[in-house]
C-alpha cells in the first residue's frame, strides 16, 4: 500500500509541473486535515470539483491508514523465540 501512495504523490507532482508549461489559466483546490478539523480551499473555475476530489482523496487516505493499522493489530506482535547457544 505504501508504494501506491508514493506513486500517486509522484504523479500529482508530475501533473502540476507539466501543467505549468501549458500557459493556460489554472484552478487550484485542496484539502488539509488538521486533527479532526478539515479545511477545504480552492480558486479558479474548477475549484469546486477540485475541492470535492481532494476531500475524496483525503477520505480514501484515512481509510487506507485505518485498514493498515487494523490489519497490523490483528496480526499482533510475534513472540520472541529462545535460541540455544550450543
Amino acid at each position: 500500500m505504501y508504494a501506491v501512495g508514493v506513486v500517486l504523490l509522484f504523479l500529482g507532482f508530475a501533473m502540476i509541473v507539466l501543467s505549468s508549461f501549458s500557459g493556460s489559466s489554472a484552478s487550484v483546490g485542496g484539502f488539509v486535515l488538521i486533527g479532526p478539523i478539515p479545511i477545504v480551499f480552492g480558486s479558479g473555475k474548477d475549484a469546486g470539483l477540485l475541492a470535492i476530489l481532494s476531500v475524496a482523496a483525503g477520505l480514501i487516505t484515512i481509510a487506507m491508514v485505518y485498514l493498515t493499522l487494523r490489519q497490523t493489530r490483528r496480526m499482533g506482535t510475534p513472540e520472541p523465540t529462545e535460541e540455544s547457544n550450543a
